[in-house]
């Protein structure tokens, strides 16, 4: 049976999230979101686990409640790309947050709904681009799930390696010796220290690298063409997953760049030869 065609919603939720990365050279060159080392104690903020919880189910939520409304993905290439979707998201919504992360920065209510929006519109676009644009296996799909496989992986361990920095020792999940050495932040009121290991030895956010790598090995199973065509103005746009990929860099990037900066100033002892987030490059 052949799958359904895209509706005009589709190619609307599609172009609305072309929209996010414009907000790119303002938080590269302007202001810092504010969370993590750049939360500041002002109103608005919520409880940094509490509001990541929120912020993140949305995305599993609306994944299924979209699936629930147009029908379930063909095939089993389309229904494997869905359970990886959900594992990441069940990993990132409950698990990190309620299982193993240690108490988080406070999240500024603006992060939280600026988090909301995005997740709701993306999870629709997956979720529908999976129904709409089954992908079909071959050599192309299997590299994207061994890709996604590599960077969830990547994703999860140098996240953990940060969580352990604030868990006192004995609870360390993968680093147990990164009390030697210590190296607090006066600026960050004794809270931060510089991670190591993994690829923190070539870059100061891996995590976010591996996460960029998960998501384009997402959409290379899901979307090998990066173009999809709409009736929309200009007539072609960035396939939803690509979009995804491009709104993620977009919105990692600056606050890599301006983090990287921030431990340099930070620590003067900080490793000369690490880059922001790509190694060798930026």
């Amino acid at each position: 049976m052949a799958p359904p065609q895209p509706s005009a919603l589709y190619h609307g939720l599609l172009a609305a999230f072309h929209v996010f990365p414009v907000h790119a050279p303002l938080t590269l060159w302007v202001f810092d979101a504010p969370f993590g080392k750049f939360a500041r104690n002002v109103w608005g903020n919520v409880d940094g686990n509490k509001a990541w919880v929120v912020m993140e189910a949305v995305a599993p939520a609306t994944f299924l409640a979209t699936l629930a409304a147009i029908g379930a993905p063909q095939g089993r290439p389309a229904a494997l790309l869905a359970g990886l979707y959900l594992l990441h998201y069940l990993h990132r919504a409950f698990v990190s947050p309620l299982l193993l992360a240690p108490p988080r920065a406070p999240l500024h209510a603006v992060v939280v709904a600026a988090g909301i929006v995005f997740n709701l519109l993306n999870a629709s676009l997956l979720a529908r681009t999976l129904v709409y644009f089954p992908p079909t296996g071959g050599w192309a799909f299997r590299v994207g799930v061994v890709l996604w496989l590599v960077g969830f992986a990547g994703n999860v361990y140098h996240d953990e390696i940060l969580h352990d920095l604030r868990r006192p020792p004995g609870h360390r999940l993968v680093s147990p010796q990164i009390d030697a050495p210590t190296r607090k932040s006066a600026a960050g009121g004794g809270r931060y220290k510089v991670p190591s290991g993994g690829l923190f030895a070539l870059v100061s956010f891996p995590n976010y690298l591996c996460e960029w790598l998960e998501w384009t090995g997402y959409a290379i199973a899901l979307s090998p063409h990066v173009l999809t065509r709409t009736p929309l103005f200009p007539g072609v746009m960035l396939a939803a997953p690509w979009a995804f990929v491009l709104a993620e860099v977009t919105a990692m990037m600056p606050r890599a760049v301006r983090g990287h900066a921030w431990y340099r100033r930070t620590f003067s002892d900080y490793p000369a030869e690490r880059r922001a987030v790509v190694p060798w490059v930026i």
